[in-house]
């Protein structure tokens, strides 16, 4: 591995067993400025404080946030967000560039391909041929790669999205969960580089989002990238610092 390429994944897989505690916060263009999420600045300190060693965020996102970041901590910089508004909104938009994320010094960017809605395909050119672009540059990607809606926690469909993520390169995958230790196994076996599970809709309940962390660690993920869980809680802080202890306490 390149030195530019480990410098930077050095920032979000870390400690002795390469692990990463990412915090989404990359949900304000798909549902709007939510309770929660509705000032950077104090949701982005929190997870910070909390234990979160990477960032998921946009570049409008990161330039409010910016002098918040310490110089260790990771940045996914997502190049692709859902315009909520819109009826077309079914897939992430390409909103920036490679070079986008070079000036803004970002340690990876950061796709999403939602499976089995319309402009799937075309999405996933996007990334494929970004996945190319980047290798020239030591710039990571994180593909977040998602089963189609009504196998989306089937462990066999998350196994495909995965495999499809690392047939094209992605340097780490983002994806959900199947609800199942063993079964997850499968997948981080069909998918052999770090992968990273979503947290999905908040449950309401902080015991469980630990609860998903400690399994994802157990089944052979590298992280959690928890969002709606985190800054929807009542302490998106305590939270964070829960799910800290669950990756990285033992």
């Amino acid at each position: 591995m390149t030195t530019g390429k480990s410098r930077r994944l050095g920032r979000l897989l870390v400690g002795p067993h390469k692990r990463c505690l990412m915090a989404p916060l990359d949900h304000g263009g798909w549902l709007g400025p939510k309770k929660g999420i509705d000032r950077p600045r104090a949701i982005a300190e929190a997870v910070l404080k909390g234990g979160a060693n990477a960032l998921l965020i946009s570049p409008g996102f990161y330039r409010e946030v910016a002098s918040l970041v310490p110089p260790a901590a990771g940045v996914v910089l997502r190049i692709s967000l859902t315009a909520g508004l819109s009826q077309e909104g079914t897939q992430e938009t390409p909103i920036a560039s490679l070079e986008t994320a070079l000036h803004m010094d970002a340690d990876a960017i950061a796709v999403s391909v939602f499976f089995g809605r319309a402009g799937d395909i075309e999405i996933y050119r996007w990334l494929a041929s970004l996945v190319d672009a980047s290798q020239r540059y030591d710039m990571p990607v994180v593909a977040e790669m998602m089963p189609p809606g009504e196998r989306a926690y089937e462990a066999e469909a998350i196994a495909h999205a995965a495999r499809i993520g690392m047939e094209i390169g992605a340097d780490i995958i983002k994806t959900n969960y199947c609800g199942n230790v063993e079964a997850f196994k499968q997948v981080v076996t069909a998918a052999p580089l770090p992968i990273i599970v979503a947290g999905g809709p908040s449950q309401g309940d902080d015991h469980a989002t630990t609860a998903l962390a400690r399994d994802a660690i157990a089944a052979g993920a590298a992280g959690v990238a928890i969002g709606r869980r985190v800054w929807q809680a009542e302490d998106p802080q305590a939270v964070t610092a829960q799910i800290y202890q669950a990756l990285f306490g033992s």
